[in-house]
């Protein structure tokens, strides 16, 4: 294990909450509430200084910080000690409830902006994007790609009479062509064992459509195994090749990955090869808000090149990839409370995170920065969760002294704060106990 590598998952810990507290920081400032304490960490001090009235901290655990307005703890203070006496100048209860709503705003919007920031920076590094020869894979049954004939070792030469080159760059024109409001027809010149066609795909691509399915040919190797997954307790591993899926053989990754989405139940069974040797496994499906799997990758392309765009191309992107990761993750959180998928197979605490960043961390600064922005973001959403104690269930109580006109009771308060510590707590429970069962049955499973 790298030390250097631990440094980095420190310092990107240290970096999110910092951001989030310097949020709330300069929204006290802006609305001249008065800050006592800006902390980093919870636990001991390692070190602290007084500036201005402020006293500025560092505390020995970074997983956590604060920002401490006068006669006011954004954590939520007990209410009774809030409300003993009538607030003055510069303390927090003196600002209006608005402006309580955008300091308590101020933090999550922070860690958003990071993310926005982040990315932007990953675009303007430049990524690698993979190359690929664009000889088909699978082609799924209704398909369009099966409807206009295309099979499985077709090379395409030819989009619209433009040269494709790379099976990803180069067939991007093809799906905005299908994406537009009325169906498109598109014109592929491909070769078939050295045998020239031209074959026309018609469509359009919709939600409940049928699937466009063009795949590369991808070898249905196993390229990495996410953590908290079923393959990963299973203990399937990076390398293995599958030789079929619930006992149908598979020959393609595309082919594999219909099977275990499509498959009947959720049950599921992996006759690998792993180094010559046979392994079998049998796991279940979850769902993780998009669909139901079981947390493998495929192998990455043998070639990339390293794809850089300009400051304003990188920003205008970032902004938009920022956001659709947001409503991906908000619909995910929706499911996740209410029932729709399992608390028990999605819920991650801080050793999975950890463990996370530390696996992106050693496979490079751009991998590291993307896990950095997507956690960040993560933590904007669920501060903003309508729950006590964190940012979004404070807000509540701000709206509601706004539209009575005066605080809501101390006693109401103190009820309201009780709930929100002990879900809080119950979640980190769980969410630890998943950490630790996962990290448990990894190495029950694990063979040598």
């Amino acid at each position: 294990m790298s030390i250097l590598l631990i440094l980095e998952v420190v310092f990107a810990f240290g970096f999110m909450i910092a951001i989030h507290e310097w949020g709330h920081f300069i929204a006290c400032r802006l609305f001249g509430v008065r800050v006592e304490r800006f902390a980093i960490g919870f636990g001991p001090t390692l070190w602290s200084k007084k500036i201005g009235g402020t006293e500025y901290a560092v505390l020995a655990i970074p997983l956590g910080g604060y920002c401490k307005p006068a006669g006011g703890d954004l954590s939520g203070e007990n209410p009774e000690k809030m409300y003993e006496a009538p607030p003055k100048t510069g303390e927090f209860l003196w600002a209006a409830w608005w402006k309580r709503v955008v300091i308590f705003l101020a933090g999550p919007c922070m860690n958003y902006l990071s993310a926005v920031v982040l990315v932007a920076l990953v675009l303007m590094i430049g990524e690698k994007v993979p190359v690929q020869d664009p000889i088909l894979g699978f082609v799924p049954k209704a398909s369009l790609a099966e409807q206009a004939g295309l099979m499985a070792g077709d090379r395409i030469l030819k989009l619209d009479g433009k040269a494709v080159d790379n099976f990803f760059d180069d067939l991007d024109p093809l799906y905005t062509k299908l994406s537009g409001t009325t169906a498109a027809s598109v014109t592929l010149e491909i070769d078939r064992k050295g045998k020239t066609l031209q074959k026309v795909m018609t469509g359009l691509i919709t939600k409940d459509g049928p699937t466009v399915g063009l795949y590369p040919a991808t070898p249905a190797v196993i390229g990495s195994v996410a953590l908290m997954t079923p393959a990963r307790k299973a203990g399937v591993e990076a390398g293995d090749r599958v030789k079929s899926v619930n006992g149908q053989s598979v020959s393609d990754w595309n082919e594999l990955a219909s099977l275990i989405r499509g498959a009947s139940g959720d049950a599921v069974t992996l006759d690998v090869d792993r180094s010559g040797r046979d392994e079998a496994f049998t796991l279940q499906r979850v769902d993780n808000g998009l669909y139901k799997a079981i947390g493998i990758s495929p192998v990455d392309p043998p070639r990339s090149e390293l794809k850089r765009f300009g400051f304003l191309e990188s920003c205008k992107m970032s902004v938009l990839t920022t956001a659709n990761m947001t409503v991906t993750f908000s619909k995910s959180l929706f499911k996740l409370f209410t029932g729709q998928i399992s608390l028990k197979d999605n819920l991650a605490g801080p050793v999975t995170i950890v463990r996370t960043m530390y696996e992106r961390a050693s496979k490079g600064i751009v991998e590291f920065l993307n896990i950095v922005a997507f956690i960040s973001l993560i933590l904007c959403l669920m501060n903003l969760l309508p729950i006590p104690v964190v940012d979004g269930g404070q807000i509540v109580l701000c709206f509601l002294e706004g539209v009575r006109r005066r605080p809501m009771s101390v006693g109401f308060q103190l009820r309201y704060q009780q709930v929100g510590f002990f879900l809080v707590v119950a979640l980190m429970v769980l969410a630890v106990f998943n950490d630790f069962w996962g990290l448990i049955q990894e190495i029950k499973n694990h063979h040598p």
